[in-house]
């Protein structure tokens, strides 16, 4: 028994200018059975932002492996840069200014021409946690 996707129906249909139920009226005629196609890999790994940055990541570490792993000079500096990163990060510089029991007194920035939008969440968080205190 002959078969065919529907995806075939159509494009004869578009070469013989005939709608796609006369091809498939004439194909029953002929002995063809309709097929289900296969189902089409959902794209390659790059589609997603996920994905690729999964892969890069991915492919970042495989270098720098290699890398530590065959270039005395770059394992050196590698070890460096991480006991430069192993004493700590840097503190957070806060907008907010507050007094010694830690209640907020003002910010350093203005809140409506001057601060970031992270610096308007810092103050928005303080303040509701202070409002959820009870204070």
């Amino acid at each position: 028994m002959k078969s065919i996707t529907m995806s075939d129906v159509h494009e004869l249909a578009k070469r013989t200018g005939n709608s796609p139920q006369a091809v498939l009226t004439e194909l029953f005629a002929e002995g063809y059975q309709i097929v289900e196609e296969a189902p089409q890999p959902r794209g390659n790994p790059l589609t997603s932002s996920k994905d690729a940055l999964a892969l890069w990541k991915a492919s970042k570490q495989k270098v720098a492996d290699e890398l530590y792993k065959g270039d005395p000079l770059v394992r050196q500096m590698m070890d460096v840069e991480s006991a430069y990163n192993g004493f700590g990060t840097q503190p957070h510089k806060s907008v907010l200014v507050r007094d010694e029991a830690g209640n907020i007194t003002g910010t350093t920035k203005s809140m409506l021409t001057g601060a970031t939008q992270s610096e308007q969440a810092e103050l928005m968080a303080a303040i509701r946690a202070k409002y959820n205190q009870g204070e």
